[in-house]
């Protein structure tokens, strides 16, 4: 009885618990990026490292291929201009993604371990122009403390290089799901 009720402990306490950049989610369609050799190429993200950072009711979330800086991955960034109107009003709902100078909703995507770039290979950077993308479940922390999952699927969603939206651009699908889990601050000194 003493073993259950420990084994039924640590089992809740691990539950409840989580760690930063652990969730799941997938990210596939097509991609074209002429100067990488990539032309309507099949495209799988298989994210493993996802983030939310919270600033002043703004929402800026990271879904990416490993846990690398930017400038070597692949990922996707979301940021969201009003999360706890999101989660209040809009759960549920797909939001329009459109290339408005102030969407509530922007959405990026970039390539950088599939195309690296140097000197003479520019970096893969689009910015969502159409699709839609629906939020299940959202953290904000100006609202809610407690709702620290951020649930969402995109669907057709329209990727372009803005200097080149004829050649450079994405069509992408998928879903992620995590729990937000405050880190401790970076040190940058010793």
């Amino acid at each position: 009885m003493a073993g259950s009720l420990a084994l039924a402990g640590c089992a809740a306490m691990f539950a409840g618990c989580s760690t930063t950049g652990v969730g799941e989610g997938s990210a596939n369609g097509l991609i074209w990026a002429p100067d990488c050799g990539l032309n309507a190429r099949q495209y799988d993200l298989n994210p493993t490292f996802f983030v939310a950072d919270p600033t002043e009711g703004r929402l800026e979330i990271r879904v990416q291929r490993g846990s690398d800086v930017q400038h070597r991955s692949d990922g996707l960034s979301i940021f969201v201009a009003d999360a706890a109107d999101v989660q209040q009003s809009q759960l549920g709902m797909a939001i329009q993604l459109t290339a408005d100078p102030e969407p509530p909703v922007r959405f990026g995507v970039f390539f950088n371990e599939t195309c690296p770039f140097d000197r003479d290979r520019r970096a893969v950077h689009y910015v969502a122009v159409s699709g839609t993308i629906l939020f299940r479940s959202i953290y904000a922390p100006d609202r809610d403390e407690s709702e620290r999952e951020t649930r969402a699927e995109f669907t057709d969603v329209q990727f372009v290089d803005p200097t080149d939206a004829e050649t450079r651009r994405a069509t992408l699908s998928g879903e992620f799901r995590f729990l937000f889990s405050r880190g401790r601050p970076a040190q940058r000194f010793p």
